[in-house]
């Protein structure tokens, strides 16, 4: 019992340091996780077992696509396609965008792309005086709702999928047709919540006029690039549709495509490595390992059968109780560490009600990308975009954003808990 008190106190420290101050959060969980290990409260070679290396496999290989790909120039010809085909209106501006983030997030890394994303919204914003805040809170939105879509979509996508043992096919069957509601859902309500400030916020006329000369094909900087970037991805997504019947991991599958596409397109590999946010690698390795203390001590037991009484072993109970959980939860604290610790738990949940309760995963992905959402720290691409819009005199106000998002987070909440009753449950 002494272990499984020493370790529920690391545990609360590293949380509360996560939770407070976002800038040591890879710091504090690799901490928490070594602190572990040196005080005997789990061996160095059962730490190890706990390290997903699927998903950090995975959570890499996309890392290096994105960072690859977008040295073409593909985003800024994608970004200037969008800006010309809204003839000036800022509304189809915004839903334009927004739209490119959800697709793009759901086939590249999340990350990496609304850190670069951002930056050319600033640009685009800056070009067309008007402010940038509605469409950086806009593209938020819709990466983390589009990003549900895929198993590569977003990091707890990724944490989940390679737990619970699911495939690419899985997410996009289960996931792809509540992303493409949710994402009308969004669509129809930030037309709506924004208008009346567009109304006010014109494009001016000149701007508007040199549209027609912009040529977007020059921002395709390195063609060979763009090709080998869209052909590579295109059959890694394709072999990775089809990894449960060729029986091949996915973090094999990623890393191979980001490894051969480095070779082919990049004679400099050191300037892709270090551009890799390793922090999160660390950081998830960290959560791992903590969760896998918990785990060896015996609170995730406790936990589950605390569950699993409370709810008399009730299927809908459980897995309605997972999503808003997960969405509250997801939405007031990073979504990254809440899944870390509830992973665990559904595991041990399924043990005893038998392993094809597959529901309750949905349940807590469709929570976790919800639940992003809700607030700026949400999860990390959250605060990427705010601290690029802060840096660059563009501040998206804390209450601001929980304004126009939290309203969607619970109308979404409800779609979401519709349609597992109904794909589910009924």
């Amino acid at each position: 019992m002494n272990k499984l008190i020493l370790s529920l106190i690391i545990l609360i420290i590293t949380y509360f340091l996560i939770f407070t101050n976002r800038r040591i959060r890879t710091t504090a969980a690799f901490f928490g996780a070594i602190l572990t290990i040196a005080l005997g409260l789990i061996q160095f070679e059962q730490a190890i077992t706990y390290i997903d290396f699927n998903k950090l496999t995975i959570i890499i290989g996309m890392m290096i696509f994105t960072i690859i790909t977008k040295e073409s120039g593909i985003f800024q010809y994608l970004a200037i396609k969008a800006t010309k085909y809204s003839k000036g209106n800022p509304l189809v501006l915004l839903i334009s965008l927004s739209l490119l983030a959800g697709f793009l997030s759901s086939i590249l890394d999340e990350i990496i792309l609304l850190l670069f994303l951002a930056n050319i919204t600033l640009a685009i914003t800056n070009i067309l005086e008007i402010s940038s805040v509605p469409f950086l809170i806009s593209e938020i939105i819709f990466a983390n709702i589009g990003g549900m879509a895929t198993y590569i979509g977003t990091p707890a996508n990724i944490m989940i999928g390679s737990s619970a043992k699911l495939n690419f096919y899985d997410f996009i069957y289960h996931m792809a047709p509540i992303s493409l509601i949710l994402i009308i859902i969004s669509a129809f309500y930030l037309k709506n919540y924004f208008k009346e400030i567009f109304k006010k916020n014109n494009i001016p006329k000149e701007i508007i006029s040199h549209f027609d000369k912009i040529d977007e094909k020059k921002a395709i900087t390195n063609l060979p690039l763009f090709k080998n970037s869209l052909l590579i991805l295109t059959i890694t997504i394709i072999v990775s549709f089809f990894s449960h019947l060729i029986n091949l991991n996915l973090g094999i599958i990623y890393l191979l495509g980001a490894i051969i596409l480095l070779f082919v397109s990049h004679d400099n590999p050191d300037k892709i490595y270090t551009q890799v946010d390793w922090k999160i690698i660390f950081f998830l390795i960290g959560l791992n390992i903590l969760a896998g203390t918990l785990e060896e001590n015996g609170l995730i037991k406790i936990v589950s059968s605390k569950l699993l009484s409370f709810s008399g072993g009730n299927l809908n109970f459980l897995g309605f109780s997972i999503l808003g959980l997960s969405t509250f939860m997801s939405s007031f604290f990073d979504n990254i560490p809440i899944i870390a610790l509830a992973i665990p738990i559904l595991k041990n949940i399924s043990y005893h009600l038998g392993p094809n309760l597959n529901m309750l995963w949905w349940a807590l992905v469709l929570g976790a990308n919800i639940g992003a959402n809700g607030t700026l720290i949400g999860t990390a691409s959250n605060l990427i975009v705010a601290d690029i819009a802060d840096k660059n005199k563009q501040p998206i106000p804390f209450w601001y954003f929980v304004k126009v998002a939290f309203p969607l987070v619970i109308l979404n909440l409800i779609v979401a808990s519709i349609y597992i009753y109904w794909r589910y449950l009924v």
